[in-house]
């Protein structure tokens, strides 16, 4: 693990009389150990996050860098499943994982500039504890699972229980995301969000889909409109029941309402509850669609 000494750094965020020492760990054994040994540090991986909060005024005493830690920017199809270290950035999933994750490729497009692309991760995304990220949509709909280790070993967590309120994610102070366990799409995706642009901005809400026709179902996802991502069952069994007329402009309707139904907006300056409960029902319907056109039913 390579030490670097402490030192005062010229942003404010440390405060006149603190100072700031950074662990850069090489492996994944060496970064628990730093975890363990300093509970209170902060971790990075891109940064893009956390150097906002640093920059904001929030103070850190230790920072560990996971950015050299081997094996984190590396991506992986196991069969069906694309293994996507904590490492990976928006940019590679558009480079290089666009065909096997279509779905999380369209989220990626639409956040923030090339530059923050580049340099920010899915799973740091994830950590920071937005409800309202667009990863976390797609990852939801992708049913994608959160690869978490710690002392007590490997566990994985559904990604849209993963993140359990504003800031907050299933994650003990002594663990680290490693991956993300993301299944290939079987099927047609879409992806709809509404916000102040188009990229680098928030989502006010989004909605993702995942179309299984071997399976004749759907797994959606819908994030801003509530405290942690939502997965509606009961319009996702609409679908299922209905599958031979997705086509139908009722069907889209009909599930567009019980997305609606299912969330639970919280106001804030940039919607109001009833405004984001709209928008989720219109999203909905309106990725149900584009998902449709492409499925081919058979007679």
């Amino acid at each position: 693990m390579q030490y670097i000494p402490p030192h005062r750094p010229s942003t404010p965020w440390s405060g006149e009389d603190r100072f700031l020492t950074v662990l850069q760990p090489r492996t994944i054994d060496d970064a628990l150990a730093a975890r363990a040994a300093h509970p209170d540090a902060t971790v990075v991986a891109g940064g893009t996050g956390v150097l906002v909060d640093l920059n904001g005024g929030v103070e850190a005493a230790t920072l560990i860098d996971l950015s050299r830690v081997a094996g984190l920017r590396d991506a992986v199809r196991d069969g069906d499943t694309v293994r996507l270290g904590a490492g990976v950035t928006y940019t590679d999933v558009l480079e290089h994982h666009a065909a096997d994750l279509p779905g999380l490729a369209a989220a990626a497009r639409t956040v923030a500039s090339r530059q923050v692309r580049n340099r920010a991760t899915l799973a740091g995304a994830l950590v920071l504890g937005d409800p309202s990220g667009d990863a976390l949509a797609a990852l939801g709909a992708a049913e994608a699972h959160v690869e978490i280790h710690g002392p007590r070993g490997r566990r994985t967590v559904a990604a849209d229980r993963f993140i359990t309120g504003p800031g907050v994610c299933d994650l003990r102070a002594d663990e680290l995301v490693t991956a993300l366990l993301v299944p290939v799409a079987d099927g047609p995706v879409a992806y709809a969000k509404a916000g102040a642009r188009n990229a680098m901005a928030r989502a006010v809400c989004a909605v993702a889909i995942a179309l299984h026709p071997a399976r004749r179902t759907v797994s959606a996802c819908v994030v801003g409109a509530g405290s942690t991502a939502i997965r509606p069952d009961v319009a996702e069994a609409l679908v299922a029941a209905s599958w031979d007329a997705l086509d139908d402009p009722a069907t889209a309707e009909r599930f567009g309402a019980l997305v609606a139904a299912a969330v639970d907006p919280i106001p804030d300056a940039r919607g109001s509850a009833a405004y984001r409960r709209h928008i989720a029902g219109v999203l909905a319907g309106r990725a149900l669609r584009r998902a449709a056109a492409e499925v081919v039913v058979a007679p």
